[in-house]
């Protein structure tokens, strides 16, 4: 997973950083707090694609939820597949 976030690119990296640390967010969220402004839909796009990017490697999980996506850290989402199976037991 090292070797992944170092094939990152600087700006992938920043977003990575801040899903870890403000989970959950999205991108518009992402956006504010790089301190970015402009349009929504153009930030929206922008940053999305980052998460897709995360997403693709294996370091983030995403949804959509209404009209806009929420990410979060993988490392969230395997807490809580354990938390569903001892919750089951």
């Amino acid at each position: 997973m090292v070797r992944e976030r170092n094939s990152l690119s600087f700006k992938s990296s920043k977003v990575l950083k801040i899903i870890l640390e403000h989970w959950p967010v999205n991108p518009l969220e992402v956006a504010r707090l790089l301190g970015e402004r402009g349009d929504e839909k153009k930030l929206s796009a922008k940053y999305l694609y980052h998460f897709r990017k995360l997403a693709r490697k294996d370091l983030i999980r995403m949804k959509k939820v209404g009209n806009t996506y929420v990410a979060w850290p993988l490392e969230i989402e395997k807490l809580r597949v354990i938390y569903e199976l001892i919750r089951g037991v």
